[in-house]
């Protein structure tokens, strides 16, 4: 089985194929995302974590649909960004934007952790339809292989920090099959 581990930072992932825009000792694959150096239909799992809100609000559906691309027909995408829903919730709750800060543009360390685009469930589900994929739905972290194995990554991120327990998850984790469609183009 290929998997692909895309935008993966600092975070190795065993098994996976890690890919990032920038050299990093986690990357085995240096590459942008919006171009992968991958044949059609040829990896069967794709992980994004806090990637896609990378990409500028005309150009996120089309990185999904080259991420379809290379995705095997019935092939899953697992991805996770920041939920704007729960960012909204959470600045009611505490009113301090500077916790929120981060979750919602980014770090801004270099010239790639800038943040492009926000979503909903409603907006990433239309998006991801529209790329290519079927069978959208949100999934727990703790029912995946890296929440079994303790692999910590921003999926699990909450608001307090590190509060998993009481805390408000601040990403939106979703899941989706690419189409049996013979093209996502």
């Amino acid at each position: 089985m290929t998997r692909l581990h895309l935008g993966c930072g600092h975070i190795r992932l065993p098994g996976y194929v890690n890919v990032d825009i920038m050299a990093a000792k986690a990357a085995d694959v240096i590459a942008d995302l919006r171009k992968l150096p991958y044949g059609d239909g040829s990896i069967d799992l794709v992980y994004s974590c806090a990637a896609i809100e990378h990409f500028g609000r005309r150009e996120w559906v089309d990185v999904l649909r080259e991420w379809a691309r290379v995705l095997k027909p019935g092939g899953m995408l697992r991805l996770s960004t920041a939920d704007f829903e729960a960012a909204i919730a959470r600045y009611h709750e505490a009113h301090n934007m500077t916790e929120l800060l981060g979750l919602l543009i980014g770090g801004q360390k270099d010239d790639y952790d800038w943040h492009g685009m926000i979503f909903d469930f409603h907006t990433l589900a239309a998006g991801l339809r529209d790329a290519g994929f079927e069978d959208v739905r949100r999934y727990d972290w703790r029912q995946t292989e890296l929440g079994k194995l303790g692999i910590d990554d921003f999926s699990q991120a909450y608001l307090p920090h590190m509060d998993k327990e009481n805390g408000r998850l601040m990403m939106l984790n979703v899941e989706a099959t690419r189409s049996n469609a013979a093209s996502c183009r």
